[in-house]
């Protein structure tokens, strides 16, 4: 008995091939979107050891990094490195502290290397795991080796009254004040102030180092570094970037004057770091939310979304 079969035709031959490459193409996307989640969890977890790190420093110190006040003549590391330098002993990373401390009392200056290796040396809780570039040192213009942070502390909103007159170095958020912050000094909540949040590098590096501190004076690099307000006013000296408007919105990395607010490769929005310890992540577009969880002690009733 004769069987008979009947070819493939052209059409079907294509309605396969479409399906099977849209099939294709759902399965790369869900593994994008997989990876993508997967990058924003371990970033909020980066956060959380930050946090964990600047509470034990707390408990340690009686506040918030620098302890101490001291001239930019002095030795003191609290001077001259930042608050993500300052918790080395916190985060697990004793040897780097010690020679960061022994590299500050042969050399103020934390931009030089030698002495300062920390300027150079990537930490792996500072860097966003979407950000591939700052897995290992960044080469400058100048030729020298520089390692960076997707991170970066509150120094609250500048848009607020100072109510802290204790001393007249001191802002309205939980970073840039010298000595550092107490607890004590949250009115407005531990869960409703924020300590820290996201913001990567341009890809000018013209920001975005963890190791110096922000307070140095006449620094090589233009920054902001260490902490960042919200609004940030630093455009209004900032030739190349005055009048930016500066919202907390999606930007690009090849935009220099991205570094002038906050921001983050996640799609959607950033994670933020507050000063109880718990990690959020926040939409894009909460721009008066957050200059209300930027300070202390404004007094402000805000529900953070």
């Amino acid at each position: 008995m004769q069987l008979n079969r009947k070819a493939v035709t052209l059409i079907e031959a294509i309605v396969v091939i479409a399906i099977i490459g849209l099939l294709i193409a759902l399965l790369l996307s869900a593994i994008q979107a997989a990876r993508m989640a997967m990058a924003r969890a371990s970033c909020l977890n980066n956060l959380k050891q930050i946090g964990l790190a600047l509470h034990t420093y707390h408990d340690q110190n009686g506040g918030l990094p620098p302890r101490s006040d001291q001239n930019f003549q002095s030795s003191n590391p609290d001077t001259h490195l930042s608050f993500f330098a300052l918790i080395l002993p916190q985060i697990g990373e004793t040897n780097l502290w010690n020679s960061s401390v022994e590299a500050c009392s042969i050399e103020r200056n934390s931009y030089l290397n030698p002495p300062h290796i920390g300027f150079a040396t990537p930490i792996k809780i500072y860097s966003c795991p979407s950000d591939g570039r700052l897995a290992s040192a960044v080469t400058l213009k100048t030729g020298q080796k520089a390692a960076f942070t997707s991170y970066i502390g509150c120094m609250g909103s500048l848009e607020r009254k100072v109510t802290d007159k204790r001393t007249p170095n001191r802002l309205n958020g939980l970073f840039g004040s010298m000595p550092g912050i107490s607890f004590d000094d949250i009115k407005d909540g531990l869960s409703e102030t924020i300590m820290v949040g996201e913001r990567p590098p341009p890809d000018s590096y013209e920001a975005g180092l963890w190791y110096p501190s922000g307070h140095i004076l006449r620094a090589p690099q233009k920054g902001p570094n260490e902490f960042l307000g919200i609004p940030s006013l630093r455009t209004l000296f900032d030739q190349q970037c005055h009048g930016v408007q500066e919202k907390y919105q999606e930007d690009r990395l090849d935009n220099p004057c991205s570094r002038f607010h906050f921001w983050s490769l996640h799609k959607g929005g950033a994670n933020w770091l507050f000063a109880d310890g718990s990690v959020r992540f926040m939409a894009y577009g909460n721009d008066d939310i957050l200059r209300a969880l930027a300070t202390r002690d404004g007094g402000e009733v805000v529900e953070s979304p």
